[in-house]
């Protein structure tokens, strides 16, 4: 490492400091999410056939994803339109299933400001807030410009793209198909998919779950 920085030096190389966005290896389960919705209908990241299939065949247009820091364990969603009632359903959806599962702590949940999560009106904050006391959530959006804070959200839907988006939804027919095709996906994101982020070792979602708290979650 030492003569790479010589030479990274002697080059007049200019180097990136890396900030992690986490305390990794300390950092508990499901207490801290990041929650984006993705337009799957991206002339840049599809096929042109798959991009023209879906949208002639009226498949789902956005993804909605929550993704929890720690384990890289993601909750999706889809829907054809955008809508503040489907973002305040999803989240409540994925409360009730974390409390139901013995989370008991604060969850804190970040996102941009995006209107489907009600961050562009002080008014429909102010309800959501009040509908959510039960579940003790602790939302919160990023100031403009620093999108980099989403990064472990952003990161998933590439690789939604490569291993889902650019290959299944052209043998789909209609949303039903769709959605089971996703849930498959979804499975072997969590079960299945070795990460390699921070903290994470090669290891699938489930291993890491299992190891840190084994008698706590079941996928």
């Amino acid at each position: 490492m030492n003569t790479v920085k010589k030479v990274l030096q002697r080059n007049s190389v200019k180097t990136k400091t890396v900030r992690h966005l986490f305390d990794y290896e300390h950092l508990s389960p499901f207490r801290e999410f990041q929650l984006d919705t993705k337009h799957i209908l991206d002339q840049k990241a599809l096929p042109c056939d798959v991009y023209n299939h879906m949208l002639n065949h009226k498949l789902p247009k956005y993804e909605w994803n929550m993704i929890d820091a720690a384990t890289r364990t993601r909750f999706t969603a889809y829907s054809h339109n955008l809508d503040s009632a489907f973002g305040f359903s999803f989240i409540i959806l994925v409360l009730l299933w974390l409390r139901g599962h013995n989370v008991r702590e604060p969850i804190h949940i970040q996102t941009d400001k995006s209107a489907e999560f009600c961050m562009g009106s002080i008014k429909k904050q102010e309800e959501w807030n009040t509908l959510f006391v039960l579940l003790d959530p602790r939302p919160s959006a990023i100031p403009p410009g620093v999108k980099h804070l989403q990064a472990i959200v952003e990161n998933s839907h590439r690789k939604d793209d490569e291993c889902f988006l650019s290959i299944h939804p052209k043998r789909c027919k209609d949303s039903y198909e769709f959605l089971h095709k996703a849930h498959r996906w979804q499975d072997t994101w969590n079960t299945g998919h070795p990460s390699y982020g921070i903290a994470m070792h090669g290891k699938t979602r489930l291993q890491i779950l299992t190891m840190i708290h084994p008698p706590l979650y079941c996928l």
